[in-house]
């Protein structure tokens, strides 16, 4: 499948374009915030050029000369819309076609389980005050990814297989894949607090922010536990 068929197929923006091949393209190495800032950083230097060329334009438009857009393909892209709005959720096709060339997506999620429980392990053998971070990391990127992608049921179908528990639709997502890749080394108080954080994480923390800027900014694990609890009740989401 073309660039341009895929993109037509799904009406998706220059943006969004960029943004499925590069998770077809690198697969579970992709990081959304590196892709995010080199994007940043080539429509900055677009704009740049767009500036002096748009300058140019204005000039020849006094003698009645300006090219239209229409004749310009290089103007057409730079009036593309690219708010991250447009990124996530795709449509349902769009999808199905990524999950196909991204190979198997039960052992896809199965791997990336298995990455959250080394980041477990790697927060246990650390005796670095900020080491839970890195754990909180995996787990809420492993969720935010699923429930913007519509496949919040999957992954706690997965998850649950995953650590030999029976499975719950209705538990929290957050709770679930903590739950399910600690090994029963947390307690019930502290698996409630950090999903809390999570959850507070998800519907405040800016897009490309890093979870743990945003959690030490507003005040660490624990105040981000409260701050949900005071504003959505400890059973929120």
């Amino acid at each position: 499948m073309t660039k341009t068929s895929f993109a037509d197929s799904v009406l998706m923006s220059p943006r969004t374009v960029k943004y499925v091949e590069a998770m077809i393209r690198e697969g579970d190495k992709f990081d959304f915030y590196k892709w995010l800032k080199g994007v940043r950083e080539e429509e900055g230097q677009a704009k740049q050029v767009s500036t002096t060329s748009d300058s140019r334009e204005a000039t020849q438009g006094q003698s009645g000369n300006r090219p239209s857009t229409f004749d310009n393909p290089d103007a057409q892209l730079r009036a593309a819309p690219t708010s991250m709005g447009n990124l996530l959720p795709l449509p349902q096709p769009a999808r199905q076609s990524i999950l196909k060339l991204r190979g198997n997506p039960e052992a896809r999620l199965r791997r990336w389980l298995e990455k959250v429980c080394n980041a477990w392990g790697e927060f246990q053998a650390s005796h670095a005050r900020d080491a839970v971070y890195g754990y909180l990391e995996a787990v809420f990127a492993i969720v935010k990814h699923y429930r913007t992608w519509r496949l919040t049921n999957k992954l706690l179908r997965h998850a649950f297989k995953f650590a030999g528990l029976p499975f719950d639709k209705n538990a929290d997502p957050f709770t679930a894949v903590i739950r399910c890749t600690c090994g029963d080394a947390a307690d019930n108080k502290t698996i409630s607090k950090w999903a809390r954080a999570l959850r507070y994480a998800a519907i405040r923390k800016p897009t490309e922010m890093r979870l743990k800027a945003f959690m030490k900014g507003a005040g660490g694990v624990n105040a981000c536990a409260d701050r949900h609890a005071k504003y959505f009740g400890r059973g929120g989401r």
